[in-house]
Formats: structure tokens, C-alpha cells, sequence
């Protein structure tokens, strides 16, 4: 089982949600975005390499063999469990039909954000639950599958890139397009208010059941 395709889907769930996405746009909409877009990036990629490394180190590097695989395959079917029921739950809760999804208050004050407190921002929201869950079971793969120190150090830099997807890319784009990203950056803003909690399913819904269809006929 080639270690990048097993941690590629967990980088995702992490890559794809919305949540950290909407606070990082209004970061970039604010007129100190060219400091703490970044600030909030770099923060942000920090703190979910350490969580990654840390739990490489924590499982500690094996031997790739049967076992091992039969290992990550169980955590996988538990994983993708984990995430099928996410997906029903969030769906249960999400909001009725016309009724738009009310801001946390705290959002309010991103406008007057400075780059300490973007970062700040950045750290607290790569350490969400479900991030910290991916971490882990990435870390527990990488540690169970690579071959050599240079296959784990690839798989995760896979897992912090792809899991930085969601909020390196607005930054990205506002860096090289300045004030005229701003009508992109709010036409994504109302999308994701429109379908942040859909796509927020889609999400976990598609990459537990691809784990959970990987894992079992390994487990059969």
C-alpha cells in the first residue's frame, strides 16, 4: 500500500473543510491583509506540521509488512466510520432551507485583525478536533508504511500541503492580485455561507466512505 495514496485522503478532510476557510477570507478582505494573510498561513502550516511530526513520532517508525498493513487498514475503517457519521450528523443539523447560518461574533473583529492576532487566529483553528484526528492517523500510517526517512518526510509534506489547500489558496491569490482579489474573495465568501455545510458533508461523507471501501477488502 503506497504510504502517499493512504495519507492523500486524510490531508483532504483536512484541506477541503470550510471552517477555517470563511476567517481567513475575511482576514484577506480587511485592510491589513497583505500582513496577516500570511501571518495566519504561516501559523497555520506550523502548527499542523508539528501535529503531524509529532505523531510520527509518537508511533515511531516500524518495519512495513503484513501486520502493518492489516494495522492501517483497521485504522481506516475505524477512521472512515468516524467520518460517515460526521457527515450524517452535520447534515442533521445543518441549517433550514432559506435561513442563512448566523456568524460567530467573533468573526465581527477580524476586520482590525494585526498579524499577531492572525496568526494566533491560525494556530487555534489547525488544532481543531478533527485536525488533530487526522494528524494523528496520518502520522500512525506514515510511521507503519514508509520506507526510509525520505518516503516519511514526503508523506508529510503531502499531508501539510494538501491540508493547507483551503486556506493557502485565497492567500495565494490575494498576494498576487492585491485589491482587485476583493470581488473574487467576496463572491467566495457568499458561496461558502450559501454551501459551506453542504460541501462540509460532501466532504466527510466521500472520503469515509473511500476509506471504509479501501479498508475492508484488506481486512477480508
Amino acid at each position: 500500500m503506497d504510504v502517499l495514496v493512504t495519507v492523500l485522503p486524510l490531508a483532504l478532510v483536512v484541506g477541503l473543510s470550510p471552517l477555517p476557510i470563511v476567517p481567513v477570507v475575511l482576514l484577506l478582505m480587511a485592510p491589513r491583509a497583505r500582513s496577516t494573510g500570511p501571518a495566519f498561513l504561516l501559523a497555520w502550516l506550523v502548527v499542523l506540521t508539528a501535529l503531524a511530526v509529532a505523531a510520527l513520532l509518537l508511533a515511531g517508525v516500524r518495519e512495513p509488512g503484513g501486520e502493518a498493513e492489516e494495522t492501517v487498514s483497521w485504522i481506516e475503517l475505524v477512521l472512515g466510520v468516524l467520518l460517515l457519521a460526521a457527515g450524517l450528523v452535520k447534515w442533521l443539523r445543518r441549517p433550514r432551507a432559506g435561513t442563512a447560518k448566523e456568524a460567530p461574533g467573533w468573526m465581527a473583529s477580524l476586520d482590525a485583525a494585526g498579524p499577531r492576532q492572525a496568526a494566533g487566529l491560525g494556530a487555534l483553528l489547525a488544532v481543531n478536533p478533527k485536525n488533530i484526528l487526522m494528524a494523528l492517523a496520518a502520522g500512525t500510517e506514515v510511521a507503519l508504511l514508509a520506507q526510509g526517512a525520505g518516503q516519511a518526510a514526503a508523506a508529510v509534506g503531502l499531508f501539510v500541503v494538501v491540508g493547507s489547500l483551503g486556506v493557502g489558496t485565497p492567500v495565494v491569490v490575494r498576494l498576487l492580485l492585491g485589491d482587485r482579489a476583493d470581488p473574487v474573495l467576496g463572491r467566495a465568501r457568499g458561496w461558502l455561507d450559501r454551501n459551506g455545510t453542504t460541501v462540509g458533508v460532501i466532504v466527510l461523507l466521500v472520503l469515509g466512505a473511500l476509506l471504509v471501501v479501501r479498508a475492508v477488502p484488506a481486512l477480508g
